[in-house]
């Protein structure tokens, strides 16, 4: 029975001895932060801010396999918002979430989910769309980023108001 006792208070300080590793997930960190203010930069229009968040060589991909630099995304993002009155995320707890995940690779990678509102200028018409983007960070900086969000409703409403446009141009 001493032996047993001894075998197990032994077990139990080489377990509590053993170096932990790096928490595999978080709710907070550094990255999240970085994260919540491109959100924001976004919203904000502070385009030079937003493009800052990005490492020169990074890969974005926005519902493609195919990649794109950051540049070319914040001038597909600048040309969109222009048929915009409003748009941004929903700030309602139960809207948005984030969350850092480290893989077995050691990659740190934040997840963002939430949802986009926005107004088109010329109908009033109202999109409510959630999304989901994952941002890798090497030092700080996004270095890969994929976001899926679905823009049908979106897309059909520019091409209506786009042939609208060209028949009253023909009349």
């Amino acid at each position: 029975m001493k032996k047993l006792l001894l075998l197990g208070l032994a077990i139990v300080l080489f377990t509590s001895c053993q170096e932990k590793g790096p928490e595999r997930w978080t709710e907070s960190s550094p990255e999240i932060d970085i994260a919540k203010t491109l959100i924001k930069d976004y919203e904000d229009g502070n385009w030079a801010d937003w493009i800052g968040h990005y490492a020169d060589t990074a890969k974005v991909h926005h519902n493609s396999i195919e990649s794109i630099s950051p540049q070319q995304m914040q001038d597909a993002l600048k040309s969109d918002i222009t048929n915009y009155g409003s748009y941004g995320f929903s700030h309602e707890e139960d809207d948005v979430f984030y969350e850092q995940t480290i893989n077995s690779n050691g990659n740190k990678w934040v997840n963002f989910w939430g949802v986009w509102e926005g107004t088109m200028k010329n109908t009033d018409k109202k999109f409510v769309i959630p999304v989901h983007i994952s941002l890798k960070f090497v030092n700080n900086l996004i270095v890969e980023e994929w976001a899926y969000y679905n823009r049908s409703a979106i897309d059909a409403a520019l091409k209506e108001m786009a042939m609208a446009k060209e028949a009253a141009e023909v009349e």
